[in-house]
């Protein structure tokens, strides 16, 4: 959900750049030589517009005032508000706001395509035999040459911390490239879709038919994959699209947003099966925070998909309207509709994304629905079957899994939206989804294991001068979950030195990795080898009174289950003061 892409600054200069000089290159030299050389425009500015011709209301009452015709903008005023425009888009694009970047450079752009010059309008300029002169603008001029802060810098290396995306998307930047510039090698004609086996209208023009044809050569895997993704979750996704009254057609959609994979993200921060951005996920109900990732809970996710969906339908009363404001946003469907005066989408002009996303839903809802006949052969339907157990403690998820008699990556593969590795610590009850018929087993053997055991920190021992950000880099760790797990809020609150700090045992990572928590870090072992914590020479430790194993384990930098390995101690023996443990070798 939401654009992954906008035009940016260049976009906007190189279409209306190449508006203005393609039409038989009038323009006098000085003209153009002062648009891409000088900072100061003094070339007369442009003659007011004409009148459009009136076009028919819309059917929609609700809309009826957001299509109203509308003068065409005199270039001169086009000019000043699409600088407004690039100026915004601009201090959005430093300030890291993507969103607020593309929105306003594509009102820049839609501003220069909508105005008047000599009575007509910007998308009738490539008619015109004669321009007018440019209006001062020092925007454009500027724009010509990009500051080097728009420059792209080579890319980082991944964040451990980001989510994982393991399918693509089945319209990602690259494709729509490609599908922008070539046609497809392959003439064979495809099947007609059936129109009757379709609960929504199905259009099938040639934008859909190359779509069609780039699924099943260039994305015939990612499709595949999907489909096995899908038979664990459409059940599902049927059973609340029927209960909210929607079209079962409409969860194709599912494969266009992410694939049918819980972990997709995009770089915009969309997230989950539906690609939820976050403000949208709080909307419909969907909580986000250090542990939690709701937009990743394949029913919670779908729920909200569902109820958005019927909103945006209730809205555009058009379900190719309604997809399109889903990919970029109900405001810049309306926006667009309102300047161009067309409730038509195979007629409105929109970001390039948008243009093909339609498209691309059609062509999977007819795959979909007959995949057969497309060269697609789908699993069949096989959700998982599972029990609902509520925990009143945080657990880590290798506890969980071991309780269960199942591996951690099928925790994570129920619980997608658990995207750390325990269950999160802000909360009394937690409901966790663990294979069914295991209920009791896991129960039984949770029961066994001492809360404050279920789940693994590293207990660090405050210095003075010491606050929440230092020991946080330390560590290597979240700083967010360093004030989480201790119910700290400053990042530089003072802290009590001689007092303790809960500290995640190894870098905080999200969803998608699976392998197993790595020993704590170098600066645990360096802390162990400054003596600050208590370990005699020759690798033990007399127990003093109050010490638990966990405790023990925890200021050693050592797993509970080493130190009950080292010293043949059973799950359930207890210790002792006086009482001398084996304390296994310290590692980095």
């Amino acid at each position: 959900m939401g654009l992954r892409q906008h035009p940016g600054p260049l976009a906007i200069l190189g279409l209306f750049l190449a508006t203005l000089l393609s039409v038989g290159c009038s323009l006098s030299p000085g003209v153009a030589g002062s648009l891409l050389a000088s900072q100061e425009l003094t070339t007369p500015g442009g003659s007011s517009g004409s009148n459009p011709s009136s076009v028919p209301s819309p059917t929609l009452p609700h809309l009826a005032s957001q299509v109203a015709p509308e003068e065409p903008l005199p270039l001169a005023h086009a000019m000043e508000r699409a600088g407004s425009h690039y100026e915004r888009g601009l201090r959005a694009m430093r300030s890291g706001n993507s969103d607020q970047a593309e929105s306003d450079f594509d009102a820049a752009l839609e501003t220069l395509l909508d105005m008047s010059l000599n009575g007509q309008s910007g998308t009738r300029l490539l008619e015109t035999a004669e321009p007018p002169g440019l209006p001062s603008s020092a925007w454009l001029v500027s724009l010509a040459s990009p500051s080097r802060s728009l420059v792209p810098e080579p890319q980082s290396p991944p964040d451990p911390d980001e989510a994982t995306q393991e399918a693509p998307a089945l319209l990602g930047p690259q494709d729509i490239q490609e599908l922008n510039e070539e046609q497809p090698d392959d003439t064979t004609p495809l099947p007609e879709p059936d129109a009757e086996k379709h609960d929504i209208p199905i259009v099938f023009n040639d934008k859909v038919k190359t779509l069609i044809h780039h699924f099943q050569t260039r994305r015939w895997d990612v499709i595949t994959r999907a489909f096995g993704r899908a038979s664990r979750h459409l059940p599902m996704m049927r059973r609340i699209f029927r209960e909210k009254g929607l079209p079962e057609d409409l969860l194709n959609l599912a494969f266009i947003e992410s694939a049918v994979n819980p972990w997709a993200t995009s770089r915009a921060k969309a997230a989950g099966i539906w690609q939820f951005m976050p403000s949208t996920g709080r909307r419909y109900g969907m909580r986000s925070s250090f542990w939690l990732d709701e937009r990743r809970d394949p029913e919670k996710s779908t729920r909200g998909a569902a109820e958005y969906l019927k909103q945006l339908y209730e809205m555009f009363g058009d379900w190719p309207l309604a997809l399109a404001a889903y990919n970029a946003g109900e405001g810049k469907i309306q926006a667009a509709i309102k300047r161009q005066r067309t409730r038509d989408y195979w007629r409105l002009r929109l970001p390039r994304e948008t243009r093909y996303f339609v498209p691309a839903f059609m062509a999977m809802t007819i795959i979909a629905r007959e995949p057969e006949r497309y060269g697609f052969s789908p699993p069949p339907e096989a959700p998982p079957e599972v029990d609902v157990v509520s925990l009143d403690h945080p657990t880590d998820l290798k506890t969980i899994a071991e309780a269960a008699a199942t591996t951690p990556e099928e925790i994570r593969e129920l619980n997608p939206e658990l995207i750390r590795w325990a269950t999160p610590s802000d909360m009394a009850q937690y409901a966790i989804r663990i294979p069914a018929g295991r209920r009791d087993e896991f129960l039984e053997a949770l029961e066994r294991i001492p809360p404050e055991e279920r789940i693994t920190w590293i207990r660090h021992t405050i210095r003075k001068g010491e606050t929440p950000t230092s020991i946080a880099r330390q560590y290597g760790v979240d700083l967010r979950a360093v004030l989480d797990l201790n119910g700290l809020r400053k990042r530089h609150a003072s802290l009590k030195p001689g007092g303790t700090l809960r500290i995640p045992p190894m870098p905080a990572r999200s969803v998608g990795v699976t392998a197993e928590a790595p020993r704590p870090a170098r600066a645990v072992a360096r802390a162990v080898a400054a003596g600050r914590y208590a370990v005699e020479k020759g690798e033990r430790y007399v127990v003093k009174r109050g010490d638990t194993l966990w405790d023990i384990a925890q200021d050693h930098a050592v797993s509970l289950e080493e130190l009950r390995r080292v010293n043949n101690l059973s799950r359930d023996a207890t210790i002792r003061p006086g009482q001398k443990l084996q304390i296994p070798r310290a590692s980095s």
